[in-house]
């Protein structure tokens, strides 16, 4: 004989086995993207006046398994606290004991985020921004706690009578990713024409504010605001996705912008992974003013690793008509936080230097832009793919794809450190390939990466200060490595008793 049981319902519950047996006898309507029900397609679901059942059809499975599935469900959702307290999970057998049963469960009615014109006839547009920027910070609070991630469709937010905002979507997603975010918002000023640049600055300020609250590293705003700056928006719509990312930035936005190289020549240097290394420093600046150098591209990682981290500091702030990028070990210093991830020695060394610079010269190392771009050139320490700017790398297992990316946005030329190695990654008419030698001419190729080496920490077997020279006219390459006083960099990392692990591998370039 059929029947329902409730699974763990709460006290104040309002449901009851037998109105929802009966429920489940009703007209079921199979849910989908552009039904008048939205959710998964295998999912059905009873409107049933005040209240909501749902049936999860794709699961039919013995009474065992579907209470532990169950079971497992109520408690992440007590746990992660974005469901409607009323939401009820039940098991219905249609055939009686024995037989495999059906997952389902029963919330009030909520008016979703996606039916603007019921919405509008409630709430003014301010309103509804203020659900949105809720919808946002229940995402970042899961996003932060959990490493889950919400479904971020307006259909999957939904509001009570008592004006509450609850998450109406069954699942929780892996990954602790942003990307979502900041497609969840193009979406949004795409979409929505009533979101105008009034109303996505007032989203753009509250979202800012839920960043902080649940990120103590402010980076997460510049990941959110560029990936929305990085993703489709029509151009009569452009207007309203800046204002999102002005507000987004707020007073965080760079004060300091470090000045396109200079159009006195086509001629410039690449220089990166300094790496607090004083003399590889002096050395690199000598050997480019002797060439009549005085503008370039520094790729990030200023500190880090080496002994000198205020000097190369005072240093790189004295260059003039310079473009400079934020590194991951300028970044880590900067906010003061070491994450996982990074080896001992990188750990030791942030650590040391953290506590070496003043919060003038930390100030200056966070306001560092995290990318810049010019006509022919896209400036990262990084990769073009990676989302947070400095963290991922290229090389042989990721170059195809970084060239698929500078393909995709018609960039030719991207310039990057992190790797540590002197070599170029091209696409030209004879494919993809790596390229390591000290003159190339790239007026043949369609897209290339191009990293100059380390200036202070090289990596590719060979000790020395590396570097490159660009002619951006003719696209000639050249890399150099050039001998400097090491000695004294070694000396220097004794007196701070640095760990010999670290000056041995200066000594070896790896």
């Amino acid at each position: 004989m059929s029947h329902v049981e409730l699974i763990s319902p709460l006290a104040d519950s309002p449901y009851d086995s037998a109105s929802i047996l009966a429920a489940c006898h009703r007209q079921q309507v199979m849910a989908g993207p552009g039904e008048a029900l939205s959710g998964r397609p295998v999912t059905a679901l009873i409107d049933i006046g005040s209240d909501m059942l749902k049936l999860r059809t794709e699961y039919q499975l013995p009474m065992a398994s579907a209470r532990r599935f169950v079971e497992q469900a109520i408690e992440r959702e007590r746990l992660l606290g974005v469901h409607h307290p009323h939401k009820t999970w039940f098991l219905w057998s249609p055939a009686g004991e024995g037989e495999t049963v059906v997952i389902g469960n029963v919330t009030p009615h909520l008016l979703a985020l996606n039916k603007h014109d019921e919405l509008s006839a409630r709430y003014s547009p301010s309103a509804q921004v203020g659900f949105m920027a809720q919808m946002l910070d229940d995402y970042l609070a899961v996003l932060a706690k959990d490493e889950l991630s919400l479904d971020l469709c307006l259909s999957n937010f939904g509001v009570d009578a008592d004006d509450e905002l609850f998450y109406l979507d069954d699942d929780f997603y892996p990954g602790n990713s942003l990307t979502m975010l900041s497609d969840a918002l193009g979406t949004w000023v795409r979409a929505l024409e009533w979101l105008d640049e009034t109303l996505a600055s007032a989203l753009g300020k509250l979202l800012s504010r839920s960043l902080r609250e649940h990120f103590s590293d402010a980076h997460v705003i510049t990941v959110v605001a560029e990936g929305l700056r990085g993703v489709f928006i029509p151009p009569q719509r452009q207007a309203v996705a800046q204002a999102l990312i002005d507000a987004l930035y707020g007073e965080q936005s760079f004060s300091y912008q470090a000045p396109k190289p200079r159009h006195n020549g086509s001629v410039m240097a690449l220089i990166g992974d300094i790496h607090a290394n004083a003399p590889a420093l002096e050395c690199a600046l000598a050997y480019l003013a002797g060439r009549g150098i005085d503008h370039g591209i520094m790729l990030g990682d200023v500190v880090g690793y080496g002994p000198h981290p205020r000097q190369c500091v005072e240093m790189v702030r004295a260059l003039q008509g310079w473009s400079m990028v934020r590194g991951n070990h300028d970044h880590a210093v900067a906010c003061g936080e070491i994450h996982g991830g990074v080896t001992s020695q990188a750990a030791w060394s942030l650590k040391w230097t953290i506590d070496q610079l003043d919060d003038d010269e930390r100030q200056w190392l966070a306001q560092l832009p995290v990318y810049q771009q010019g006509e022919q050139w896209l400036a990262v320490h990084g990769s073009p793919l990676d989302k947070t700017f400095f963290n991922a790398y290229v090389y042989q297992m990721s170059y195809v794809e970084n060239l698929d990316e500078l393909s995709e946005r018609r960039v030719p030329l991207c310039f990057h450190g992190h790797s540590h190695i002197q070599k170029t990654w091209l696409r030209d008419g004879d494919g993809d390939r790596g390229d390591v030698s000290e003159r190339q001419q790239l007026a043949e190729a369609a897209h290339a990466l191009i990293c100059p080496g380390s200036v202070g920490q090289p990596r590719g077997g060979d000790a020395g200060v590396e570097l490159a020279i660009i002619d951006l006219a003719s696209r000639e390459l050249e890399y150099h490595r050039l001998p400097y006083d090491m000695d004294k960099t070694l000396a220097d990392m004794g007196r701070h008793r640095f760990p010999p692990e670290m000056a041995d591998r200066l000594r070896r370039g790896q």
